[in-house]
C-alpha cells in the first residue's frame, strides 16, 4: 500500500462531505498548490519529503472535519491515529505531528524542523496562489460570524506573509504585493 496515497484518498473523501464548510476549493485551491509548494521548499531546505507532503495532506483535516477551532492539534491527533493504523514508522509520525501543530500562524510554537518550516510556509504561500481561495476564506469568516471579512483576510494574509521563511517569499512576492493592491 502506498500510504500517501492512501492518506490523499483519506483527505479527499473528508473533502467531499457535507459537512466540510470549506467545500472541495479547500482540496482544489488549498491542499493541492499546497502540496507543489511544500515540496520545492522540501528540497531548498533538505527536508524529507515525504514527511512534508503527508503533513501538507493532513494539516487542516481538523477543520474538514469540523474542529475549527484546536484543528492544529485535532489535526495532530488524527494524523497519528491514522499512520500508526497504516503502520507508517513512528519517527516520521512525530515529525508530522510535529508540523501540524506548529503550522498555524497564530499559535507561537517555533518551527524548528525543516518539515515544520515547509509545512507552516507552503499554507500561507497557498493565500497568494489564488484569490478565490481568499474569496472562499471570506465567506467561511463570514459563516463563523466574524463581520468584517475584508480586514480580516487581509490581516491573516500580512501575518502568514511575516511569519514565512525567506525560500518562501522569495516566490510568492508578486503574488503577495497583488493581494496587498487589491485588498486596499
Amino acid at each position: 500500500m502506498n500510504i500517501l496515497e492512501e492518506v490523499k484518498r483519506i483527505v479527499k473523501e473528508e473533502c467531499i462531505k457535507d459537512t466540510n464548510m470549506f467545500t472541495m476549493a479547500i482540496y482544489n485551491t488549498h491542499l493541492v498548490p499546497m502540496v507543489d509548494y511544500s515540496k520545492k521548499l522540501a528540497k531548498k531546505l533538505g527536508a524529507d519529503e515525504e514527511v512534508v507532503e503527508i503533513a501538507v495532506w493532513l494539516h487542516d483535516i481538523g477543520s474538514i472535519t469540523g474542529n475549527y477551532g484546536e484543528y492544529h492539534t485535532v489535526g495532530a491527533k488524527y494524523a497519528e491515529e491514522l499512520l500508526k493504523k497504516l503502520n507508517y514508522p513512528k519517527d516520521k509520525i512525530d515529525k508530522i505531528k510535529y508540523s501540524l501543530i506548529a503550522h498555524r500562524s497564530s499559535v507561537k510554537i517555533p518551527r524548528e524542523t525543516p518539515e515544520a518550516q515547509c509545512v507552516a510556509s507552503a499554507d500561507q504561500m497557498t493565500h497568494f496562489n489564488d484569490i478565490t481561495s481568499a474569496f472562499n476564506l471570506a465567506l467561511v469568516i463570514k459563516k463563523l460570524g466574524i463581520k468584517d471579512s475584508k480586514k480580516f483576510v487581509k490581516n491573516k494574509l500580512q501575518k502568514g506573509w511575516d511569519k514565512m521563511i525567506p525560500e518562501a517569499k522569495e516566490m510568492v512576492k508578486d503574488k503577495y504585493e497583488a493581494a496587498m493592491i487589491l485588498l486596499e
